[in-house]
């Protein structure tokens, strides 16, 4: 059987690419009182609304108690609260504050300037053509 070269997956080329974003994105953030884990949560609350803690772990790929820690931090900076949910009143939803909408402004000119770096030389055809492929990767894994 062959043996495995990482170099030749493109999860293992995901995982070192992710590592460099995440790097680079708390250099960006620094001097923000954003965390580039907040920073994550935040852009799936601004983008999505309103989800469950549930929710909120699935997308940032965390476990429940991670993100339990991760929303009791945020709702202690004043980035989130939680609500009871209007149909489930066992369900919390993670709501971002007042403070979090006006912040969002100079945090996403961070995140944007990263993609602006991370994206330099690299034509909008092939970003696009990447989406795609790892796209459906992730279906073909979770189906």
């Amino acid at each position: 059987m062959p043996r495995l070269d990482p170099y030749e997956s493109l999860g293992f080329h995901c995982n070192l690419t992710l590592k460099s974003f995440v790097s680079a994105l708390e250099g960006k953030l620094k001097g923000t009182g954003v965390s580039s884990a907040q920073f994550m949560a935040l852009a799936h609350l601004i983008a999505l609304g309103p989800l469950s803690q549930s929710e909120l772990a699935d997308r940032l790929s965390i476990t429940p108690a991670t993100a339990v820690r991760l929303v009791d931090r945020m709702e202690r900076d004043g980035w989130v609260f939680r609500q009871i949910d209007t149909e489930d009143g066992r369900v919390k939803r993670i709501v971002p504050t007042d403070q979090t909408a006006k912040a969002w402004e100079e945090v996403s000119r961070a995140g944007r300037a990263l993609l602006d770096q991370a994206y330099q030389g690299v034509h909008p055809a092939e970003i696009e053509t990447v989406k795609r492929v790892l796209e459906r990767i992730r279906r073909n894994l979770t189906s």
